[in-house]
């Protein structure tokens, strides 16, 4: 079979900064450098532990009101935020005056 179109030239170099660019752009969210959110460098020990149980608590309740069954990965990752949140929950004991 004779090939009517040519191939496109190829630019070696510029395929390798577009490479780069796109594993940076898509990869930059899960560097450690790269927080996901800003966090309040002012926020006491008690008050970030109290914020990282709401947070898990929040993530328990809306894992479990989504009303779908979970598959076995989802249900491991269930496991680890409710193991998370019951660290939480035990060391915010520890820390507030009882």
């Amino acid at each position: 079979m004779v090939k009517v179109t040519p191939d496109p030239p190829h630019f070696p170099s510029e395929d390798a900064l577009l490479h780069r660019r796109a594993i940076d752009y898509y990869l930059k969210a899960c560097a450690p450098d790269a927080p996901t959110f800003p966090l309040n460098d002012n926020l006491s020990l008690e008050d970030a532990l109290a914020h990282a149980a709401d947070l898990l608590h929040c993530a328990v309740g809306t894992a479990h009101s989504s009303g779908e069954a979970m598959d076995v990965q989802q249900r491991a990752v269930m496991h680890l935020v409710e193991m998370a949140k019951g660290v939480v929950d035990q060391a915010l004991e520890c820390v507030q005056p009882r």
